[in-house]
C-alpha cells in the first residue's frame, strides 16, 4: 500500500471511531432511542474493525520493508 494512502485510510479510520463515539453519552439509556444506540454500537464495532486492520496492515509493510533492507 502507497504511505499515502495508509496515512488516509488511518486518518479516515480514526475520524470514523471518534465520530461514531460522539453520541454515545446522548443515547445511554434513553429507552426512546434503543434502535439508534443499537445502530451507534454497530458503527462503533466496524469502526474499531477497520482502525485494527488498517494499524495491522500499516505494521505488516513496514516490517517487510525492514527486513528487505
Amino acid at each position: 500500500m502507497n504511505p499515502l494512502v495508509g496515512r488516509v485510510a488511518l486518518t479516515m479510520a480514526i475520524l470514523f471511531l471518534f465520530l461514531s463515539l460522539l453520541p454515545l453519552p446522548y443515547l445511554i439509556g434513553k429507552k426512546e432511542y434503543y434502535a439508534s444506540f443499537v445502530v451507534d454500537i454497530f458503527a462503533i464495532f466496524f469502526s474499531l474493525l477497520f482502525l485494527i486492520l488498517v494499524v495491522w496492515d500499516i505494521r505488516r509493510q513496514v516490517k517487510r520493508e525492514l527486513q528487505q533492507q
